[in-house]
């Protein structure tokens, strides 16, 4: 499954959570935000994966993330994972992260950020992992095998500043896989100055 998430733009609660001390309201930012990760993942199915297999998308790779506009900044998570029937079902899965238990510890990691520069933006990054690790511990109580797990996080005027950005052979956190991404933009801006021109 990939998970892709922006920061700012996915998550505009995000600020509101870090102004208020309403601990229920914080808690319910968190629950939206999580079914918010949780609803964003694309989730491909790769029947009878063997050692040393090499796994492609279609002929030119696999989109795991397309939009309009040229995102400024975003986070994405890669996750190898053998799933059952509940855990693919979005609704199903949402019900088994939102735990009290699991809430409670991802309002305390999330609110651990309100000092930092950018909370909202680490706080993106950080729910998303806090995500991924109680599905990927929901997976080892089922006793489904973690394969391979890939995080990272991008800024356009550092990794994209041309809207392009190719890697191959890239390993992940387990050793187990290695990932190949490219990354490519344009802004259109015959389109741009043309919307423009329409609201004046």
């Amino acid at each position: 499954m990939s998970f892709i998430n922006q920061s700012n733009e996915s998550f505009p609660n995000l600020n509101e959570f870090f102004e208020t001390n309403d601990e229920a309201r914080k808690k319910e930012i968190i629950k939206d935000s999580v079914s918010k990760v949780i609803e964003s993942r694309i989730l491909m199915t790769i029947d009878k994966v063997k050692d040393k297999s090499i796994i492609t998308f279609g002929d030119t790779g696999y989109i795991v993330y397309k939009d309009e506009k040229i995102p400024k900044d975003f986070s994405w998570q890669i996750v190898a994972v053998e799933l059952d029937k509940k855990t693919r079902d979005n609704a199903s899965l949402i019900k088994s992260v939102l735990t009290d238990s699991n809430v409670d510890t991802i309002t305390k990691g999330i609110q651990a950020l309100a000092k930092a520069s950018n909370p909202v933006s680490g706080a993106v990054v950080e729910l998303s992992k806090l995500v991924v690790g109680v599905i990927l511990d929901i997976a080892k109580n089922k006793k489904d095998d973690q394969i391979g797990y890939y995080l990272t996080s991008f800024i356009e005027k550092l990794d994209y500043p041309n809207g392009i950005r190719d890697r191959q052979d890239i390993p992940d956190l387990t050793g187990n896989m290695f990932v190949d991404y490219s990354i490519f933009g344009y802004q259109d801006y015959a389109v741009e100055a043309v919307e423009n021109l329409k609201s004046l």
